[in-house]
């Protein structure tokens, strides 16, 4: 947490514990009666690739944090040669929440942007576009906003939870 948390420093969920996973139910239901109503073959393309592209994102995470802690234990060539405290496990135990957020606003996007159900499942210029977006304006923006939570009041409420982990981790960013 944040030497002086603010507003908006926790997930809407956070309270929920393990049961946060319970916020993506109504996707999952919606899928669910859409099968059960009209069969597999009538499911569009975009609200099926919702859930198991999140599923994969998480088992994604969950092998690069299971490598790094197994490099971290194991190996002589630590950045940091310390082992990761259970104080930076407990803090860095969210790492999650950014994917079930994800998730919420496609399943948002989907239901309120009617065409976005006719859309294909992969299309090259738009793949390219994407590169390109991410490459340019994206990462311009990032870093300009990570500069600005360096300044004195974002730094204490937001921003000093991401420095005070020591070992770092592919999870350490959130």
């Amino acid at each position: 947490m944040a030497t002086r948390p603010g507003p908006l420093t926790e997930w809407p969920w956070q309270r929920l514990g393990n049961f946060k996973y319970l916020v993506m139910a109504p996707v999952a239901v919606h899928g669910a009666r859409r099968v059960v109503a009209r069969g597999w073959g009538d499911i569009d393309l975009a609200f099926a690739l919702i859930l198991p592209s999140l599923l994969l994102r998480m088992v994604h995470n969950q092998i690069w944090i299971s490598a790094a802690r197994y490099q971290t234990a194991r190996s002589k060539h630590r950045i940091v040669d310390r082992g990761i405290e259970f104080d930076q496990v407990d803090r860095e135990r969210g790492w999650d929440d950014q994917i079930i957020l994800n998730g919420l606003l496609f399943y948002v996007g989907y239901l309120a942007i009617p065409s976005a159900r006719r859309m294909p499942a992969w299309r090259s210029d738009g793949a390219v576009a994407m590169a390109l977006l991410h490459a340019g304006p994206v990462e311009f923006l990032y870093y300009w906003f990570h500069r600005a939570l360096h300044h004195h009041f974002l730094y204490s409420r937001y921003h000093s939870h991401h420095h005070s982990s020591i070992v770092t981790e592919p999870i350490t960013c959130e």
